[in-house]
C-alpha cells in the first residue's frame, strides 16, 4: 500500500516536471522565435492585395502590405459618408473621381502585448497613389465650383487629375492559428490623411497657357483641402495567411 502510494507521488511529481519542461519550452519558443507571415489581405475601404508580416522574438511587429483601391470600395465608402451627412455628393464624386484604382502602400509597427493571445497594436504610414482619370473640363468645374479659363479657344478640354495621400494608420488586431501554419487575422483601424499632393494636368495644348496654369493650380489646391479634410476613414482589415 505504502509502494503504491509511493509510486503515486512520483507520478504527479514526473507529471508536474513534464509540464512544467513544456511550459518552460514553450517559453523559450516565445522568447527566440522568429514569426514571418504571407497573407492575402483587404483593408476595407482602402485596399485590396497582399501583405508581409514579421514578428520578432519579443513580439515586435513589423508589416507592409501593397494593394490597389476598388472603385467599389470607395463608392461604397462614399455612400455611407454622404448618407451620414459627412459631406456633399459633389464632394464624394470628387474623391472617387481623383483616388479610384489607387495603389495603396501601408506599413506599420507594433507590439503583441501578452504572449498567450493573438491581440496586438500597430500603428504607421499609408500612401495613396496613382489613381485618378481623366475629367473634362466642365465636370472638373463642376466638382470644384471653380471659374474655368476665360478666352481658351481648345475646344473639348481634357484634364488628367492624379492625387498622393500621405496618411497616418494606427490598428487594434487579433491573429488566430489555423494549424499547419495557416493564420487568419482581423483588425479594426484607422487611417487618417496628413496631406496630399494633387496634379492636375492639361492633356490639350492651350492657347492661353497662363490661365490654363492658373485654373488648374486653383484645382489642385482645392483638391488638396478637399482630402485633407474629410479622407478620414475608418478601416476593417481581414487576411488569410501561412506563416513560416
Amino acid at each position: 500500500m505504502k509502494a503504491s502510494k509511493g509510486t503515486g507521488v512520483l507520478l504527479l511529481l514526473l507529471v508536474g516536471l513534464l509540464a512544467g519542461a513544456e511550459a518552460a519550452a514553450g517559453e523559450q519558443r516565445e522568447r527566440h522565435g522568429w514569426d514571418i507571415t504571407v497573407e492575402a489581405n483587404t483593408d476595407f475601404p482602402l485596399s485590396l492585395g497582399g501583405r508581409l508580416g514579421v514578428e520578432s522574438p519579443w513580439r515586435l511587429r513589423l508589416s507592409t502590405s501593397l494593394g490597389y483601391l476598388p472603385p467599389a470600395y470607395l463608392r461604397l465608402a462614399n455612400d455611407v459618408a454622404v448618407g451620414m451627412g459627412a459631406y456633399e455628393r459633389r464632394v464624394a464624386d470628387l474623391i472617387e473621381d481623383s483616388l479610384k484604382n489607387s495603389l495603396v502602400w501601408r506599413t506599420h509597427v507594433g507590439w503583441r502585448p501578452f504572449p498567450g493571445a493573438g491581440f496586438y497594436v500597430e500603428g504607421g504610414y499609408g500612401m495613396v497613389a496613382l489613381g485618378g482619370e481623366s475629367n473634362p473640363e466642365e465636370v472638373l468645374v463642376s466638382l470644384t465650383d471653380l471659374t474655368p479659363p476665360t478666352g481658351e479657344e481648345v475646344l473639348n478640354r481634357v484634364y488628367r487629375v492624379r492625387s498622393v495621400l500621405h496618411m497616418l494608420d494606427v490598428e487594434l488586431g487579433w491573429r488566430w492559428g489555423l494549424g499547419s501554419g495557416w493564420t487568419a487575422r482581423t483588425a479594426l483601424g484607422a487611417a487618417f490623411t496628413l496631406d496630399s499632393n494633387s496634379h492636375v494636368e492639361p492633356q490639350f495644348e492651350p492657347s492661353n497657357p497662363v490661365l490654363v496654369s492658373l485654373f488648374s493650380r486653383l484645382a489642385e489646391g482645392y483638391l488638396d483641402r478637399t482630402f485633407e479634410k474629410y479622407v478620414k476613414l475608418p478601416v476593417v482589415s481581414f487576411s488569410i495567411g501561412y506563416a513560416f
